[in-house]
């Protein structure tokens, strides 16, 4: 699975044009499928890991070995 911010730059024209926001999220799923969803600036963190070390790439990492410790 891939995920990645983007500026909507590096979008074709086509895609800008439906796109508000400056940033979009990317993700691809194991069965090929790509989400794109646009990214709020300013919108803060929310949740029980805000002004902890806890990091989206953490986050990712453990889903990782996890989904390495279930095949």
């Amino acid at each position: 699975m891939t995920n990645a911010i983007l500026s909507t730059k590096s979008l074709s024209e086509t895609l800008l044009r439906l796109i508000q926001t400056e940033k979009v999220h990317i993700q691809e799923a194991d069965n090929g499928i790509i989400h794109i969803t646009p990214v709020r600036e300013g919108s803060g963190l929310r949740g029980i890991t805000k002004g902890s070390k806890f990091t989206t790439e953490k986050l990712l990492a453990y889903r990782r070995e996890d989904k390495e410790l279930e095949e």
